[in-house]
């Protein structure tokens, strides 16, 4: 019997369910586009069409640094793994290879290997090896798993290749070179560009490995993009976003193409254009040469504006290398490998504490820091630090309650309202081990630093009764979610809601009556810094007045440099986020490092994520 074709008006559950799935799968990336037009600087309130988030990308000299650190590793990693890839499939196809079934076993086994696994090993090594982290680290790793996908591609087009036609070649008088250049060659060749163009689009798009062996100067697109999503999403990753998922998809699509021997005149084009279109983008930006030395600055993200990072390198004459972390912990993994060199990072006050202890900083020569006396005295001399031998003060923040005032009409002052009925699905919490943690225990009146398990699991059962309320746990995009009514109260970071209360002041910020977290984030220079001098420099030329103000006017964190005040934005300086009332401060508590007891805490923030 004949079977009627499906109608587009009447689709078949199977075409629908398939629709459905295609729909999942790529309404995220559809958004996403959509949103890099979005002339808002807020992806969840459209405003109009607009070019400028591009434009301003290409201006970005360290998102463009990124890039251009992304095509380097790129280039070469497909340069040597398509190489060593092909030669080693042709070996294994055509000639007598000793333990051959252990030799492909070893080949594969970088794509059965979880990356996280990859990358540790890999970071492991090249510490043992002594070898400093940069681009040939990152390069190194990428080829080692990247060869593996050219021995598969490449194999297969070799395994349907008839032999024949190379014994005749061979019969006819022609060497072996001769025979592999004229004959099997043009044969493999759309094999081994589809190989080459897979491996450059898993070499662009890898975080996991690259991650762990990158070093100062060398972050790609993918470690910058993923650190500036973890501190808030910006406009400028939307669009960056948009032109390397364009190039990606086509350098794919081309790559199938090719393996399939549909190849064209324009699907070369086509792999012309994309790669065209990274370069284009990756020559924008403003690079500046320096003859005084590098600085190799390890920094939370956003949180050095560029116009800062261009004022020192004239005036000292000096480059400085930025390389972003997400969290401490990431920044003392980092420093412990022994692969990563640093002159300057900027740790949390817990974590000055635990480098200290492991003998990671040095001391501070304080004679040449003549600006350390601009600094506040509230926020000098404290319990992780007491002289400052080892830390200057950097920027100083709460973690509170950001809520609507126009939703909620009720007077918010504790924490409390996190748990209120009346606000389901309207209940924004951080993605954080200790910050919820420690809200609920300040709730109970307890410690956030409290390292006895009753406490704690009374806590942990406190946010469990709390989930079906709460609508996301989300570290980087609470403000959006306020400012898009989403959300109507949230557990917050101060600085992203400063910001928003500049663009929208229906959203408020308070200290609850309970207390909440103060954190201090500190300038330091690692045992193992190569520029000592530069870094002393850096830390004096931060805490100019000028300097400090432009910081603070940028980030919107709060700034504890005292000469810098009358120059800080006056609608910044009543933000009450921003800068809350000094006896609000007397209930805040710094987080302290609280040993083996951490394991607690994580044990239950999973069973709380896992609920």
């Amino acid at each position: 019997m004949r079977r009627k074709p499906t109608s587009l008006l009447s689709p078949s559950p199977l075409s629908l369910a398939t629709g459905l799935v295609y729909l999942f799968l790529y309404a995220p990336i559809l958004v996403l586009v959509t949103l890099s037009f979005n002339s808002s600087r807020f992806s969840t309130i459209w405003q109009g069409f607009t070019w400028h988030w591009y434009a301003l990308a290409w201006q970005d000299t360290e998102l463009i640094g990124s890039l251009r650190a992304s095509l380097i590793v790129g280039f070469t990693t497909t340069l040597f793994a398509t190489l060593i890839g092909t030669a080693a499939a042709i070996a294994l196809v055509r000639y007598r290879v000793r333990f051959k079934r252990a030799t492909e076993g070893l080949i594969f086994l970088p794509v059965i290997i979880p990356e996280i696994v990859l990358g540790f090993a890999t970071a492991g090594l090249f510490g043992v090896l002594g070898i400093a982290f940069g681009l040939s680290t990152i390069i190194a790793a990428h080829v080692a798993f990247s060869i593996s996908y050219v021995v598969f591609i490449v194999r297969a087009k070799l395994a349907n290749l008839d032999p024949a036609l190379e014994e005749a070649a061979l019969d006819l008088g022609a060497t072996r070179l001769q025979t592999f250049l004229r004959v099997t060659l043009p044969l493999i060749l759309p094999a081994v560009i589809s190989a080459a163009l897979l491996v450059f689009t898993l070499s662009l798009d890898d975080y996991v490995i690259t991650s762990f062996v990158s070093g100062p100067g060398s972050a790609t697109l993918p470690l910058k993009i993923y650190s500036m999503v973890k501190t808030g999403v910006t406009p400028e990753i939307n669009a960056i976003s948009t032109v390397l998922l364009a190039v990606t998809m086509l350098l794919v699509v081309v790559s199938e193409r090719m393996a399939s021997g549909r190849h064209s005149r324009w699907t070369m084009g086509a792999a012309a254009c994309g790669v065209a279109l990274l370069v284009v983008f990756a020559l924008g930006g403003q690079t500046h040469k320096a003859r005084g030395g590098e600085l190799n600055v390890f920094i939370w993200s956003n949180y050095l504006p560029d116009s800062v990072i261009t004022e020192f390198e004239q005036r000292f004459d000096a480059k400085i290398n930025i390389e972003l972390y997400d969290s401490n912990e990431a920044l003392l993994a980092k420093l412990k490998s022994g692969g990563a060199i640093y002159d300057i990072i900027v740790p949390s006050d817990y974590m000055v504490t635990v480098l200290r202890e492991q003998g990671l900083l040095q001391e501070l020569n304080r004679d040449v820091l003549t600006n350390f006396s601009n600094l506040d005295p509230q926020f000098v001399g404290l319990p992780y630090d007491p002289t400052n031998q080892y830390s200057i003060p950097y920027m100083w923040g709460t973690t509170g309650i950001a809520y609507r005032k126009d939703k909620i009409l009720e007077p918010v002052d504790s924490w409390a309202s996190l748990w209120d009925v009346r606000y389901k699905d309207r209940i924004a919490m951080l993605d954080d081990v200790r910050e919820p943690l420690g809200a609920a225990l300040k709730f109970l009146g307890k410690s956030e630093n409290s390292t006895e398990p009753s406490e704690v699991e009374a806590a942990a059962r406190l946010l469990i009764e709390q989930k079906p309320l709460v609508k996301a746990y989300d570290s980087g995009g609470f403000d959006q979610m306020l400012l898009s009514a989403d959300a109507w109260i949230a557990e917050a970071y101060s600085g992203q809601i400063a910001k928003a209360i500049a663009d929208n002041p229906f959203i408020g910020y308070v200290i609850p009556k309970e207390g909440c977290t103060i954190f201090v984030d500190n300038m330091c220079i690692p045992r193992s810094a190569l520029h000592k001098e530069l870094a002393h420099e850096f830390m004096n030329f931060v805490h100019e007045a000028k300097t400090a103000a432009a910081i603070a006017n940028a980030t919107g964190y709060s700034s504890l440099n005292l000469a810098a005040r009358i120059l800080i934005r006056p609608d910044l300086l009543t933000n009450e986020a921003a800068y809350p009332p000094r006896d609000a401060l007397e209930r805040c508590e710094f987080i302290r490092e609280i040993g083996p007891m951490i394991d607690v805490y994580d044990r239950w923030w999973t069973e709380i994520k896992s609920k």
